[in-house]
């Protein structure tokens, strides 16, 4: 009889074989690293720690800012030297927890995939930055006139917030107890279902 770990592992494994039948799945991943990476370098390069230019007058500023925290400053006030390995532990934590969410409640869909994708690079991409600089670097400004400012971010930031609001979507379609027996898997098999267009956002 199938337990339910044979069964999360069952569907993460399949999942994982869906997310790589494909070039567009890795591809999103290296997209949003890319991004990431490439914009930061560009705002390093252009201005200094602290600087800011005006993109859009009274709404969007490019700022050059670091962030010890988690994503949009939260948590960025502690100064703890572990701060940064103990959120780089947390973000992987996140990612495969999420990762296993996708699997259960819906991994053979293509927004369900792309979503993982962005996850996972948004996460690298922090994860460079903590592991680089001790901090992750911001520069995304939103604000209304010379008032209210949105905290801080970036590419990864963007991709990851995306992406987990995609899944929680998905999460909450499916419901979060239900058992869908079309989630079921041959853990020995090599098969990889494709969905179709009309089935892509379906429950």
């Amino acid at each position: 009889m199938e337990t339910h770990h044979d069964s999360i592992g069952c569907s993460v494994k399949s999942f994982l074989k869906y997310f790589l039948s494909s070039w567009m799945f890795p591809s999103t991943l290296v997209v949003v690293v890319i991004l990431d990476q490439w914009s930061k370098l560009a705002v390093r390069a252009s201005l200094g720690l602290g600087e800011r230019v005006t993109a859009i007058d009274g709404f969007l500023n490019i700022v050059y800012t670091t962030n010890r925290g988690i994503a949009f400053g939260i948590l960025s006030g502690n100064r703890s030297q572990y701060k940064p390995l103990l959120l780089s532990i947390g973000a992987v934590v996140a990612v495969i927890v999420f990762t296993g969410f996708a699997a259960k409640y819906g991994g053979r869909k293509r927004y369900v995939a792309f979503a993982v994708a962005m996850l996972i690079g948004g996460t690298i991409g922090n994860l460079i930055d903590r592991l680089s600089y001790g901090a992750v670097i911001d520069f995304v400004d939103f604000h209304f006139g010379s008032g209210y400012h949105w905290a801080a971010f970036n590419v990864a930031d963007m991709a990851v917030s995306i992406a987990t609001f995609l899944l929680l979507i998905r999460i909450l379609k499916a419901g979060f107890w239900s058992h869908d027996e079309a989630q079921k898997c041959d853990a020995d098999s090599d098969q990889v279902l494709e969905p179709s267009p009309e089935q892509e956002f379906s429950d």
